[in-house]
């Protein structure tokens, strides 16, 4: 009994030191998190943007908060990395509790998204901050020029599908033209001889209608020569009357 009861001190007191140990290393940790958000705090007001967010991931690491991840999207944002930005910033609307800490990292997510050109994103995280912060005036403007970027922007989308859908339209067409190369030409030629076909109908019938012009003088023609031998006869005819009566 008396070495059970040894054994089970002995546990308790190695479970204790492990929780005082870790309680230590916690604190420390701890300690060493806030020493690197100050020191990262530092830097920030120097606009050293870069040795801040050095600091602030540092801290993240040890101690991943909603402040110092909001912090470090703002240091990643002053470098104009904004998608990054954004990405710290929803972070820090996750991690926080707070109803006023949640509307400015939207807000601020808002604005990397409309600096990163994501307009449609931009307008969801401001109507996002607004309702947590309805009176927000600063977000309703930011909101407003969202909405009127993203409009240009589906506006210009729709214009260059347009553009695209016409483009690919007139390649098909050029390339069937390529394929058939004979078919305009075949066309021109359908259309030549149509036009020589409805030139040459008018000279036709000019030169039928000449026919029967000259038919006709020939026939006068015929009928004036007849009438002369015929006056001849007459003449011969006449002549032998004449003599006989004479003789």
């Amino acid at each position: 009994m008396v070495i059970k009861a040894a054994h089970h001190m002995k546990n308790w007191i190695t479970t204790v030191l492990a929780m005082v140990f870790c309680s230590v290393m916690m604190a420390q940790s701890a300690g060493q998190a806030h020493d690197l958000r100050r020191d990262a705090d530092k830097q920030y007001d120097r606009k050293s943007y870069t040795e801040a967010e050095e600091a602030y991931r540092k801290a993240t690491i040890i101690d991943p908060d909603e402040k110092g991840t909001f912090n470090l999207g703002n240091a990643i944002f002053n470098q104009s990395r904004y998608e990054e930005a954004a990405r710290q910033y929803e972070k820090a609307a996750e991690l926080t509790t707070d109803v006023k800490q949640r509307s400015r990292a939207w807000y601020n997510l808002g604005n990397a998204h409309y600096l990163n050109g994501q307009y449609d994103k931009s307008v969801d995280a401001f109507k996002k901050s607004l309702k947590a912060e309805p009176d927000d005036l600063q977000a309703k403007q930011n909101l407003m020029m969202a909405l009127q970027e993203m409009r240009m922007q589906q506006q210009q989308q729709q214009q260059q599908q347009d553009q695209q859908e016409e483009q690919e339209n007139d390649e098909q067409e050029e390339q069937q033209n390529q394929q058939n190369p004979n078919q305009d030409q075949q066309q021109d030629q359908q259309q030549q001889n149509s036009q020589d076909e409805s030139d040459q109908e008018p000279q036709e019938q000019m030169e039928q209608k000449l026919s029967k012009e000259q038919a006709m003088q020939l026939l006068e023609i015929i009928d004036e020569e007849d009438k002369k031998v015929q006056e001849k006869l007459r003449k011969v005819q006449a002549g032998e009357k004449k003599k006989a009566k004479d003789w």
